[in-house]
């Protein structure tokens, strides 16, 4: 949009299709190619960092070290929730099954992001879990969907795929902390798995443990 001669660094008027937007916000190199993509579409951000999964404690205090001063360095309003570990715990109800593990994990995080923007009024909602190839992106958006019809507050839709390249070069260019899992002990615990399983596969094992 046009910005003023004087101050140009102040934007006169935005365009009919901004909005303030509330995303929530799983770690920092995630968000600074999502950030940039709702900035260049002029909406007003600001984040939530509500990740009750992330585990062990000084996990979750590193990323949140990164998403704190990257919101300081765009000057980002930054929410922090409540870290209490037993509600995600609760959330997943014992299932084991990785993708409705992962669903009921998003509920948790995603209800909690649309309530708060529905108390602030915020214009909508959305989530730097769209970026991640890795997530269950079809669960997400559905999920999302959902609860923000319920709760009465928009859902702001956007395949951030494609800019996950993206996101890796900020990141990195940035010196962020880049995490090796999703976040809760279960991920943790299957890289681990897929990884030893690789490697007896490069030592002629096969996967499988060998029989004596």
């Amino acid at each position: 949009p046009p910005r003023s001669t004087l101050f140009p660094y102040t934007t006169l008027f935005r365009s009919k299709s901004s909005m303030r937007v509330l995303a929530h916000v799983c770690c920092a190199p995630c968000f600074t190619a999502v950030h940039e993509a709702l900035d260049a579409s002029g909406h007003r951000i600001e984040a939530l960092y509500f990740n009750p999964n992330i585990q062990p404690v000084g996990e979750y205090r590193r990323r949140l070290a990164y998403i704190i001063a990257f919101c300081r360095s765009e000057s980002v309003d930054l929410t922090v929730g409540d870290y209490d570990i037993l509600k995600y715990f609760e959330s997943i109800d014992g299932h084991t099954d990785k993708e409705e593990r992962c669903r009921r994990c998003y509920r948790l995080r995603l209800m909690s992001t649309a309530l708060i923007a529905a108390q602030n009024d915020f214009d909508a909602f959305t989530t730097t879990l769209l970026l991640s190839p890795w997530q269950f992106h079809d669960n997400i958006k559905t999920l999302a969907q959902g609860i923000g019809d319920s709760v009465g507050v928009r859902f702001l839709y956007q395949d951030f795929r494609p800019a996950y390249r993206r996101s890796v070069e900020i990141s990195k260019a940035q010196g962020m902390y880049r995490q090796k899992y999703c976040g809760c002990l279960f991920s943790d615990h299957e890289r681990h798995i897929e990884t030893d399983t690789m490697l007896k596969i490069d030592m002629g094992g096969g996967g499988r443990n060998s029989e004596s």
